[in-house]
């Protein structure tokens, strides 16, 4: 392996050593729970192997496997994460770089009640828009059967929910996956706590439909442009 190969390996071995013990710690996955993933060149990605621990604080003690983004018989896939044709679907589809599945409690709780998680409240426009949507897998533990429903719905959205089970959430690089999967998190807290308070304080007043040209509403402050 080239050597410029070799240390962009190591380098992205230990940002999803870091990522994965931030999930853990931020109480977004269980121990083993989960995985991540991410592309490595055009034909390859590092993903963490099934049962990987999560939490351990060194980097080295990550688990971690390199495997074929489109070849099924590639000798990585027998240790790989068991949700790996989520994230082959994933990369096959969309653009993404990075793929965080995760588990963050009070978005499952959502799933069981609903198809699709819009958001409310300002931020979760601004990272989630237009939806989440949420697929449900024809079978319990058949959560790769969904792989190419998952990976449609990532082509024009951020995250998408496994029902009952977990997120997936993609990015140019770990970073903004990692990014995503709080920001869901997060809008599910608002539609859960308004859902609540409604009963006592009467309708919410929500954001207003028109959105502003830059973000922030100033322009000529370097700020980009609203997708």
């Amino acid at each position: 392996m080239p050597d410029d190969l070799r240390e962009e390996e190591a380098k992205l071995k230990t940002e999803l050593a870091v990522y994965a013990r931030l999930l853990v710690e931020l109480g977004l996955l269980e121990f083993k729970g989960g995985n991540l993933s991410v592309r490595i060149g055009e034909e390859d990605m590092l993903i963490t192997r099934r049962s990987a621990a999560k939490g351990l604080a060194a980097d080295e003690d990550l688990e971690v496997g390199r495997t074929s983004v489109f070849s099924v018989e590639d000798a990585g896939s027998f240790e790989a994460s068991s949700a790996l044709e989520i994230h082959r679907a994933v990369y096959q589809a969309t653009d993404a770089r990075a793929v965080v599945h995760a588990h963050p409690s009070k978005t499952v709780s959502l799933s069981f009640f609903h198809d699709a998680l819009v958001p409310i409240d300002e931020n979760g426009l601004l990272y989630l828009r237009p939806r989440v949507s949420v697929v449900a897998p024809p079978s319990l533990f058949g959560w790769n059967l969904a792989a190419e429903d998952m990976a449609n719905c990532l082509r024009t959205e951020n995250v998408v929910v496994q029902k009952w089970h977990g997120t997936f959430a993609k990015g140019r690089d770990l970073a903004e996956a990692f990014h995503r999967t709080r920001a869901v998190e997060f809008m599910s807290a608002h539609l859960i706590r308004v859902q609540q308070l409604k009963e006592h304080l009467g309708e919410p007043a929500l954001p207003p439909t028109v959105m502003a040209d830059v973000i922030g509403g100033v322009p000529g402050r370097g700020l980009r442009k609203m997708e």
